[in-house]
């Protein structure tokens, strides 16, 4: 049963993280007329960041806290 509640759980947060992403293509796209495909970039950052940060703390909410700090800075 945990298993299923796990999977549960992961597909609800990656459908969430694939609508984020489409979402702001699409707005760019509406708005601007034009394809940024930027996005995935900024996402790729984060994500490499927050997985850096998990490896040498061990701490998912200081990444989930800090990992979007470069992609931020990276963006501005």
């Amino acid at each position: 049963m945990d298993f299923f509640v796990s999977q549960f759980i992961n597909s609800l947060a990656l459908g969430a993280l694939l609508f984020m992403m489409a979402a702001g293509l699409s707005l760019i796209f509406g708005l601007m007329n034009v394809v940024n495909l930027a996005h995935g970039s900024f996402f790729m950052i984060g994500a490499y960041t927050a997985i850096s940060i998990i490896r040498v703390t061990g701490s998912f909410w200081l990444a989930l806290t800090v990992g979007w700090i470069p992609a931020a800075l990276v963006a501005l």
